[in-house]
Formats: C-alpha cells, structure tokens, sequence
C-alpha cells in the first residue's frame, strides 16, 4: 500500500475545528487521514478574531456528558501539544438580575436544579449568591442577584486551536489538503468511494468518509438521503464586537445571563469581547450586513451587567462568520441509512468549539470500532422521522 492509499484510508471534508480534530484523533491512532478544506483551515465559522467559550454551564442535557469529555481534554491537550491549543480554563459564571414578572424563588429553584443535575453528569458546579458573585467578580452590576459558577469552564482560540489540531494531525501522518472544495460525493452501491472537487479531480475514500462541512453539508448529503431523512437546520451570522478597556478593569469569568442574549470575554490583551447570540442580515448580493439594532441591545445588555463598559469605545464588530443549527438546537450527527461508509456532522448552534474534542473522540471511536457510542444517540437525525404507523 502506498502513503497516498493509506491517507485516503478515512476522508474529511471540512477544515474547522470537527474537521482538524477528527483528523488529529484519527491519525494518532494510526489511521490514514486525508483531510480536505475548500478554502484555508479554519476559515469558516471555527475562525475569526476573539476567543470561544468552552462552557457547560447551562447546555443542552444531552450535551452535559461530552462537555465534560471535552473540557477534560482541551486541560490535556493545552498541555501536552506543541505551542498549546489556545485554551484558558479561567471558570465560567452565569447570573441574574430578576426580569419583571419573575419569581425570585423560581430562579433560585432553577439554579439548585440546574446545579444538582450538571454535577450529577460530571460538571462541577454550585449556585453562588449576589455577594459572593461581586467577590469573584467586583465589577458587576449591583442588580445581579446571583448565579451558577462552574470552575471548569473557560475560553479558547478556536483559530489556534483548529490550526494546531490540523498541524498536529500533520505530523501523525494526516494529508492536510487546503483549496480543495468538495462539490459531490460519488457512490458504488452503498458505499462512498470518491469525493469529486471543484477542479475535477476525484479523490479516492478507502474505508471511510467523515462530512463535516457544517453548512456546507447539506447539499453535498441530499442526493444520498431517503424521502423520510430530514435536516431540519438553518444558517444565521452572529455579530461578536470588541470594546476598548480604558480603564483597565478585569472581568475574571467567561460570563453568561440567565435572561439576557449576552456572553462577554476579557482577553488576553485587555480587549472585552461582547457577543451572545445576536446576529445580522443577509443582502440580497450574498453577503452580510451589520445590524445596529443588535449591537444596541448587546451593548444595553453588557453595560446592565458590567456598568464600567459604559465608558468604553468601539474597537471592531466582526459578522464574517456562518453558523448553522438545527431544529431543536443541538447538533445533528448520523450516517444516511442507504450508505455505510458516511458519517457526518452539522447543525453546530454557535456552541460547538465547546464540545467539539468530546464529539471528535466519540465520533472517531465510532468509525473506529464501527459501534456508535451511546452518548451520541440523542444527535442521532432520527429524531425527526416520524414513528412509523401501527
């Protein structure tokens, strides 16, 4: 077997951070890994200036497990890899200042639950009061009421960390191809056996095929999906801006709101990133456009939570970024029932550079040992077929 067949033995197609790690765990296993990205490794939604939180604190249940999973390797991993993997583990917090028509004994019931329930699933974490809250971090809001605190949460460099993963995967003995856009998955059966780019060359897939295009995948799964298979996902851009700090205070904390669309970042070099989920429009010519009335009501939200934001300027806004999700806001990971050879992966929400070390070694322990590890059944895309009728 010759070292181009044996790269070929499993084919990515997608250089973002599920891309780069499924070929960096697969290729220290001892896998022959060709990894194909259209554009430059991270250029898409697992790129961008800033940092990314890696968070559990208030995720998705079914996502608890891997959160742990991966938090525990993003701690290895910054230590062990060559240059480190950009991540920062500084503890993540999410508060409360009760909106009107809240009950304040609700909320507190909610954080106890939250707490009891993300400890029991392997995520440290307890419910901290107003004062404690403004002990840990001093300049928040004298309005916040309290919150939950997870110690292993933090944030990372998802640029670096995709780029590292990738050279990494590198020298394990992975073919990292960038330029290489995938336009068609070509079929035998039931088995995938090329992957057909822009340019017209055909590369072989050996034994398996691994689609993590994000938003790119859909149209490059339709052709090979059954009538009842559905993708319930939808592309949005998130707007994320970065405010000077002039004053040169700290916030200690990756940092959530219970009840506002808000996460807000100190980093390294001083800068506040300020971002949460607000996005932007797509024009008409394919491109975006910034949305001042969501960078108003991040900003409302940022200067109600740390009051000393109010007196800082505007640095950058940055929509450069697509995300996809899915229907129910976790991701979709599955394998069409007509082919064998084909697994993929999307509908990341905006949250997945978060869990993507815990998806990447389950998903590779998958294709490895051809067993689907059962932490991954609640993504499965089956839950949106219908039951069949009796």
């Amino acid at each position: 077997m010759t070292s181009n067949e044996r790269n070929n033995d499993i084919v990515i197609v997608g250089g973002g951070i599920y891309g780069a790690a499924l070929a960096f765990d697969l290729a220290t296993a001892g896998l022959g890994v060709t990894l194909l990205e259209a554009d430059e490794i991270a250029s898409g939604a697992s790129g961008g200036p800033g940092e990314r939180g890696v968070r559990a604190v208030n995720r998705d249940i079914r996502e608890l497990p891997i959160a742990a999973l991966a938090q525990e390797r993003w701690k290895e991993l910054q230590q062990t890899v060559e240059g480190g993997v950009g991540y920062r583990r500084i503890g993540g917090i999410q508060v409360f200042d009760r909106p009107f028509g809240h009950r304040l004994s609700e909320i507190q019931a909610v954080l106890h639950v939250r707490a009891e329930v993300q400890n029991a699933m392997g995520i440290p974490t307890r419910v901290v009061s107003g004062d404690e809250l403004r002990e840990m971090e001093p300049e928040l809001s004298a309005s916040i009421g309290g919150g939950l605190f997870c110690p292993n949460d933090g944030v990372g460099d998802h640029t670096l960390a995709t780029r590292q993963f990738a050279r990494e995967a590198g020298k394990a003995g992975a073919a990292i191809r960038t330029g290489a856009k995938a336009i068609e998955l070509l079929r035998s059966g039931r088995t995938i056996n090329a992957v057909k780019l822009a340019g017209g060359e055909t590369v072989p897939v050996g034994r398996h095929l691994l689609l993590m295009a994000n938003r790119g995948a859909p149209a490059l799964l339709k052709p090979l999906l059954q009538a009842d298979e559905r993708l319930p996902v939808w592309e949005f851009i998130p707007q994320m801006q970065y405010v000077s700090n002039p004053e040169k205070r700290t916030i200690n904390h990756l940092l959530s709101h219970m009840h506002r669309r808000l996460a807000v970042k100190q980093l390294t070099d001083g800068t506040v990133m300020l971002s949460g989920g607000w996005t932007v429009e797509r024009v008409a010519e394919g491109g975006t456009s910034g949305a001042l009335g969501a960078m108003s009501l991040n900003v409302q939200d940022s200067i109600a939570t740390f009051p000393f934001l109010e007196r800082s300027e505007f640095l950058k806004v940055d929509h450069s970024r697509v995300e996809t999700c899915a229907l129910d806001g976790i991701p979709l990971i599955g394998r069409p029932a007509a082919v064998d050879n084909l697994t993929y992966g999307l509908g990341w929400s905006g949250h997945g550079f978060a869990i993507s070390l815990g998806m990447s070694r389950l998903i590779a322990d998958w294709v490895i040992t051809g067993n689907r590890p059962p932490l991954l059944a609640p993504f499965s895309p089956a839950r949106f077929n219908p039951p069949a009728a009796k």
